[in-house]
């Protein structure tokens, strides 16, 4: 069975494929050595690991995408990973744009010391728009 993973951003990727880095807004705490594409099983799981980035009103785009060479981070490279279900892929993704949401609402919610910012969205998705 092939593993299905989501990946959100400001930006629409549909189509395009992503080459691992490492994060412009990462954490202190995160790693800063190994190059990847930060992802999720879940479209909440990305969210939270991207953390506080995202305002109200704000349009962010869900994309899948496969990869055979995926990680899940240890607590020392990303402290809330536990959390948030974050995985690395290690190598070149191709973005699928599934839909479209729109930020509604935040709730900052602390867990063992660590912040995580949690998201209410709802879909704003239309199949002919992938701008």
């Amino acid at each position: 069975m092939d593993i299905i993973y989501y990946f959100a951003s400001k930006q629409n990727f549909d189509g395009k494929v992503l080459e691992p880095r490492i994060p412009q807004h990462k954490y202190d705490s995160e790693d800063s050595e190994t190059s990847r594409i930060c992802v999720s099983q879940s479209v909440n799981g990305c969210l939270t690991a991207i953390g506080s980035r995202f305002d109200l009103g704000d349009k962010v785009y869900i994309h899948q995408c496969e990869s055979d060479n995926v990680i899940q981070p240890t607590v020392e490279q990303v402290k809330d990973v536990h959390f948030t279900g974050e995985e690395w892929i290690l190598e070149p993704a191709t973005m699928v744009l599934i839909y479209k949401i729109i930020i509604l609402g935040t709730l900052n919610s602390t867990i063992n010391g660590i912040c995580n910012v949690l998201y209410a969205f709802r879909l704003e998705y239309d199949e002919y728009d992938k701008e």
